[in-house]
Formats: structure tokens, C-alpha cells, sequence
């Protein structure tokens, strides 16, 4: 356990009045690329068109309940767990498929981490896998995963770590936690949120979604931006499913870019923010020239 608990930040509490008022809304559901994730899962295209879409977290936390069984439902489980963590993101199937597909044993590893995370807790499931990592699988889509597991379990919740969580808490409790693996971090982020919301009387997964929402809104590109908490909208450049395996590969790498510098000790909040910016122009300047070559092609089928 950790020797000092954090207090509840004032903005957390702030942020719980307007949910509140509001009504304490679920997190809404969302919307993917069915057709996109299909393709590049053809083995796994029944299951993928079974899937709900909008999918919620409720159905995934069923799918990878189920994943007890087979390879198959194991592999089913961590593919919901992707399609909801994605959502309209063009390049989640790439990079859910690298995962798949170029690690050893992948199946076995994520059945492993899928138990622990049930039995003993989100915490020792994130050291396990920490000590069996999987290429192309970073802390922020790993505990998306861990998290639905662990879900309605009796042991520590496995809450999501993502960029947007690190950032409001750097920012709004001064508190700067790794994105690079760090069991220290992740356990003391556990613990402390799970502290909070025995204060505040609400559950852990309650005060992680009103963090991640409200950093979200922020960001007027955003897809995950909640009514209830500010404004903002989807960028509907992110949804296109006719790229390249080339404009793939630079959209996945320009991710792995602003993962990696998230992840540096050094990295405060306002530069992430700048890095973060300087990221989506790239990302658009890729898309945006993919939406100008389609454009064309159209003109000229139609003359």
C-alpha cells in the first residue's frame, strides 16, 4: 500500500457536482469502422460483425469475460477490448494486428494477464505483464484490456492509464505519472483513485471516466468529448478506413511518437500539450493528403 493518499483534487470534486447534476450519465458508446476491422481480421469476421456498434464498456467487459474458453474467445475478448479503445480511429486494426501477429505466444499472454487481473487485481496483472510485455502494446491500450478483465471482480480494479488521465492528473493534482511500465506509478495510481472514491462514495471506474472525459473535452477534435462536461466535437478525418498500409505505418508511428514522449520523466504538461498539437497537424497533413488523391480520383471517374 502506499504511505501517503493524495486528497481528492478540488477539480475532481467539481467535476463529480456537474456529472451529478447532470444525471451521473454512463459514458457513451462508440462508434468504429466495422468494415476496416474486418478486413485486416478475416479470420475473426463473424465475431467483429456480432460486436455492437456503438459498442459500450459494458460489452466488453461480457466479451472478455467469455474469453475463458477457447483461443478464439480469448483473442474475441482483446479484440472488443481494441475496437472500443480505438473507436473511429482509421489505424486501430493495424496496430490491434501487430500485436496479434508479431508477438509469440500472444494468446497464452493475454489469457495469463486476463486471469490475474480477476484473480489477484489490476495491479499485479500490470506488473505480470509488464514482465511479459508484448510488442506494439503500450500501458494506455494494456490497461484498457486489464481493465474490462478485472471488471466486477472482488481485488483491485485495473484502472485505464492513458495519456489524457496522466495529463488531467499532472495538471489538476501535480502529480506526474509514467506511461513507460512503471509498476511503482500504476500501483500508486490504483490505490490512490481507489482511496478517493471511498471519500467521495463513488466507484474507481466512475472517477477514472470523469477524468478521461473532461481532459478529452478540451480538445475540440476530440471524439471522446462528453456534453455533460464541455464541448467538442469528432474529427472526422480520423475515421477514414481507405488508407494505405503506408499511411498505416506513419499514423501508427506518429502514435508511438507521442506515446514515447508522454512517457519521458522530464515531460510537463504544457510541452505534451505542444507535442500533442504538433502530432494531429502531422497526422492531418497525412490525411488530408489521402482525402485530396480520393477527391481526384472521383473528379476524374466522373468526367
Amino acid at each position: 500500500m502506499i504511505d501517503v493518499v493524495r486528497p481528492v483534487p478540488v477539480a475532481l470534486r467539481e467535476l463529480l457536482q456537474r456529472w451529478e447534476a447532470a444525471g451521473r450519465p454512463l459514458q457513451g458508446p462508440t462508434s468504429w469502422p466495422v468494415r476496416s476491422w474486418q478486413a485486416w481480421f478475416p479470420e475473426h469476421s463473424e465475431y467483429l460483425g456480432s460486436l455492437p456498434n456503438p459498442i459500450t464498456r459494458a460489452h466488453c467487459i461480457a466479451a472478455c469475460h467469455e474469453g475463458l474458453g477457447q483461443q478464439d474467445d480469448v483473442v474475441h475478448g482483446f479484440l472488443a477490448a481494441m475496437v472500443w479503445g480505438y473507436g473511429r480511429v482509421g489505424y486501430g486494426p493495424f496496430r490491434t494486428a501487430r500485436v496479434l501477429r508479431e508477438n509469440d505466444a500472444v494468446t497464452s499472454t493475454l489469457a495469463e494477464a486476463a486471469r490475474i487481473a480477476r484473480t489477484d487485481g489490476g495491479p499485479q496483472a500490470f506488473e505480470w505483464l509488464s514482465r511479459h510485455r508484448l510488442r506494439g502494446l503500450g500501458v494506455a491500450f494494456a490497461t484498457k484490456y486489464l481493465f474490462f478483465c478485472a471488471a466486477g471482480r472482488d481485488g483491485a480494479p485495473a484502472l485505464i492509464l492513458d495519456r489524457l488521465v496522466r495529463r488531467w492528473l499532472e495538471q489538476n493534482a501535480d502529480w506526474a505519472l509514467s506511461l513507460d511500465w512503471r509498476v511503482p506509478d500504476y500501483r500508486a495510481y490504483v490505490e490512490t483513485v481507489t482511496a478517493w472514491a471511498t471519500e467521495v462514495g463513488r466507484d474507481p471506474a466512475e472517477l477514472e471516466y470523469l477524468m478521461f472525459a473532461a481532459e478529452a473535452t478540451t480538445d475540440p477534435s476530440s471524439q471522446w468529448s462528453e456534453p455533460t462536461l464541455g464541448s467538442g466535437g469528432a474529427d472526422a478525418s480520423a475515421t477514414d478506413p481507405t488508407l494505405t498500409q503506408g499511411e498505416f505505418a506513419v499514423l501508427d508511428a506518429l502514435d508511438d511518437a507521442a506515446e514515447a514522449f508522454s512517457a519521458l520523466p522530464s515531460a510537463e504538461a504544457s510541452d505534451d500539450d505542444d507535442f500533442r498539437r504538433g502530432i494531429r497537424d502531422l497526422r492531418r497533413i497525412v490525411l488530408a493528403s489521402r482525402l485530396g488523391e480520393l477527391a481526384a480520383s472521383r473528379s476524374a471517374d466522373s468526367e
